[in-house]
């Protein structure tokens, strides 16, 4: 043990020996989270043998529990690894056999199969009591025991999933594998680790061979499920409700479609397409399910490595699912799925083909009649006759004659919207994962596929033509003319606001003004957040921190300092009140989670940070009330704080815009619902003097361009945070009230046919709207 670091010894002293000098429990604490994945592979069997002792001091078994619940990854030795397995089996528990398994995994030497041979048994002879929870690591185990203890083993699984054969194969499948390909199914577990359990390896950390294990037997699990449930569709299996899987059988479903997915198997999207809406729907007209676990548990497989096919399927079966808790929990996976195909570069730009020309057209037959669906910005379905004329509406005899034509025209409709749906979400999300393609297949995709120009074509890029010279291109502008082709490998990326300076940002804004571009997404308007120099706080000044920059009249860092004191918080969204209901009904739909009464987002594929947004009052589903905004920050996956400044900027701008939504919309619906509440107007002029967020900031950009005639004449003026009109009207940009020479005045602009059509908008949004629209209002001479 003389490999120990000086704290590693430290706890391995105080297991073994006296209790440390008083006081030491922050030494402790502090003395864990300095350990290496070596240094606590040599300390676990240490604590796991202490904390078997009953007659352990009581100082011993605190430190021992400390160590097993540290959040780093062990690492053990040949020798460690035989330590590990000795200490496990002096006092073994069923569950034990789980870190046996775990540190199969984790050795980084070839382990001693004499030594690991008794110890096995016994941790695979206690296992065997609950050998439903403990199977898979129970098998990788008893593959060191000793052929008596698996042919025991065996028979115990056979007997127990009899009536499962989708696990049975699986079994027979591992039985046939050595220790360490067992330890992989092992490790692939559905649900996170408890405390004290070691953090699930990831695919890296498996090793390049670890993805092509059990392939085939994941191709032979999807396809029978698949088989099963078209049999039961078809009538050929009598059905019942819930009835088509065990759990066992569920289970193993589950981790065939993770590998299929995760490996991005070509023939997986097929048998996906067949088994996600047969286990959604019944046969019959009941609003039961096959298997709701089996549902679901695709789904879920779906959400961690979705694929364009995959998502295509999840989508058809929240299509037909008829069971309202189905549903609910198919929306939110949905969404979940459309922001990880982000994370998945190499698949994003990918959709499956719906038969479009090179032009984006398709037509369909309808007898007498021709469907036309044509994708551009968006996808329509245009209706002509024979010879070719055009045709205001589906006609009353095509819909009588060919309804099934007809169903199939609206279905293709619906899934090319979607395709644009995903790819635009898709697109969006990679701004959190920094998402980056190469040259070669992101220009092959603009050029063959109508679903990605119509879309990307919007949109700003940037191409690496040279290392660290990043150039921005619109395609929908036209080529650029400025110097060779980049090669093939060059990296291209979204275009952010937060890489660019003061005068790229006006430039683009202004010529996606000037084309008339709605882009899919804000993306020139886009809010962004990034570090500013200020000045030292201790002479009363801002500290350097990251502030909301709008390009507008002022500049100004929203809420001075990110952080205040800390680096690793920031208090830029202080003050805001903000409606609890509003916020955690937005935060539901945009992935936030409740934890410990503060909203928390993970970010990143492998959770590898999570933002945190306080809050001064209680959440939990169904608060209500309103409150007051706090800090954010920002944690590490194993729970330290993650300084604000050693984040990418383009990163922290999108999780500083995603809490921005949150207090705006918050803000925004407490003013436009609870008006009339008591001390409605004192808190709104509260929230009139705090700065404007970045959204109002993006909302002045976009009224300087729109209301540019306007402005020139004098009858609009732009303030800090309101519109001025005639020098009696002050419009609010941050929540769209009204006042007449500082009394609140009620506007309702016309709607819907009666309203006069809008000026071009460079991006949809409802308050943007309600303001030109006021304005247009006002000016008219109709207004209060």
């Amino acid at each position: 043990m003389n490999e120990l670091s000086p704290h590693a010894a430290q706890l391995l002293a105080a297991m073994t020996g006296p209790q440390p000098d008083a006081g030491w429990s922050g030494g402790l604490w502090a003395a864990c989270a300095q350990l290496t994945s070596v240094e606590l592979g040599m300390l676990l069997p240490v604590a796991y043998r202490t904390l078997a002792d009953e007659d352990a001091p009581d100082h011993a078994r605190q430190v021992a529990r400390e160590v097993t619940w540290t959040k780093v990854q062990p690492s053990f030795t040949s020798i460690t690894l035989t330590q590990l397995f000795l200490a496990l089996a002096e006092s073994p528990r069923p569950r034990d056999v789980r870190f046996a398994a775990g540190g199969l995994l984790r050795c980084t030497e070839a382990w001693d199969e004499e030594a690991l041979k008794k110890p096995a048994a016994i941790l695979v002879e206690v296992a065997g009591r609950k050998a439903d929870e403990n199977a898979d690591a129970a098998l990788a185990v008893a593959a060191l025991a000793g052929p008596d203890a698996e042919r025991e083993l065996a028979g115990c699984l056979r007997d127990r999933y009899a009536d499962s054969p989708l696990r049975s194969a699986e079994i027979e499948v591992l039985l046939a594998t050595g220790p360490r390909e067992r330890a992989l199914v092992a490790e692939d577990r559905r649900y996170a680790p408890l405390t004290g359990e070691w953090p699930l390896l990831t695919g890296a950390a498996l090793g390049p061979s670890a993805e092509e294990l059990h392939t085939e037997l994941a191709r032979q699990v999807l396809s029978t499920a698949a088989d099963h449930l078209a049999a039961l569709h078809a009538g050929r299996l009598p059905y019942a409700a819930d009835k088509a899987f065990t759990g066992a059988d569920t289970d193993t479903l589950w981790r065939a479609a993770r590998r299929a997915l995760r490996r991005d198997e070509p023939w997986a999207g097929q048998l996906f397409a067949t088994l996600l809406p047969h286990s959604a729907v019944a046969p019959t007209t009941a609003k039961t399910l096959p298997s709701q676990a089996a549902c679901i548990g695709l789904a879920q497989a779906v959400e961690a490595h979705p694929t364009p096919e995959s998502l295509a399927a999840l989508r058809e079966a929240r299509r037909v699912v008829r069971h309202a808790g189905v549903t609910k929990k198919l929306d939110r996976t949905l969404r979940r799925a459309e922001r990880n195909l982000a994370r998945r570069l190499e698949l994003a730009l990918r959709l499956p083909d719906l038969g479009l020309d090179a032009e984006g057209t398709r037509r369909l037959s309808c007898g007498p009649y021709t469907a036309v669906l044509t994708v551009g910005e968006e996808a329509t379905l245009a209706w002509e006759r024979a010879d070719g004329r055009a045709l205001k509406s589906l006609p009353a005899a095509a819909r009588r004659d060919h309804p099934d034509e007809v169903a199939a025209a609206r279905d293709l409709l619906a899934k090319a919207r979607a395709q644009i749906r995903t790819l635009v979400r898709g697109v969006e999300g990679g701004y959190l994962e920094g998402t980056v393609h190469r040259y070669d297949r992101w220009r092959e995709a603009l050029a063959n596929s109508p679903v990605v120009r119509g879309t990307a074509a919007r949109l700003i890029w940037e191409v690496e033509y040279t290392p660290g010279e990043w150039r921005a291109v619109l395609p929908a502008a036209g080529p650029a003319d400025d110097g060779p082709e980049p090669a093939g490998s060059a990296a291209v990326r979204l275009w952010h606001p937060a890489r660019a300076t003061a005068a790229e940002r006006h430039y683009w804004r202004d010529r996606i003004t000037e084309l008339g571009l709605r882009q899919p997404f804000r993306q020139a308007y886009r809010e962004h957040y990034r570090p500013e120099d200020s000045r030292d706080h201790t002479t009363g000044d801002h500290t350097t921190g990251a502030g909301a920059t709008g390009d507008g009249a002022t500049g100004d860092p929203v809420g001075g300092a990110v952080g205040g004191d800390s680096a690793h918080s920031t208090s830029m969204f202080h003050g805001h009140l903000v409606r609890i209901e509003a916020v955690l009904g937005l935060a539901v739909r945009q992935g936030w989670n409740i934890e410990d009464e503060v909203l928390v987002l993970p970010v990143g594929g492998s959770g590898e940070l999570t933002a945190c947004f306080v809050i001064a009052g209680s959440l939990y589903p169904g608060a209500s009330g309103w409150a007051e905004a706090l800090d954010v920050m920002l944690l590490r996956a194993d729970g330290s704080p993650q300084p604000l400044a050693e984040v990418d900027a383009v990163r922290l701008s999108e999780i500083l815009r995603a809490v921005d939504l949150l207090v705006s919309a918050g803000s925004f619906g407490w003013c436009e619902t609870h008006t009339h509440e008591p001390g409605a107007w004192q808190q709104l002029n509260r929230l009139y003097g705090q700065p404007l967020g970045e959204g109002a900031r993006m909302r002045r950009e976009a009224l300087r361009r729109i209301l540019a005639a306007q402005i020139a004449s004098g009858r609009v003026e732009l303030g800090e945070r309101q519109l001025l009109l005639d020098g009696r009207y002050a419009i609010h940009l941050a929540t769209g009230r009204v006042t007449r020479d500082g009394d609140p005045v009620e506007i309702s602009p016309p709607t819907g046919r009666r309203a006069a059509p809008l000026p071009f908008l460079p991006y949809d949004e409802t308050l943007l709207e309600r303001v030109v629209r006021t304005v247009e209002h006002l000016m008219e001479g109709t207004g209060t």
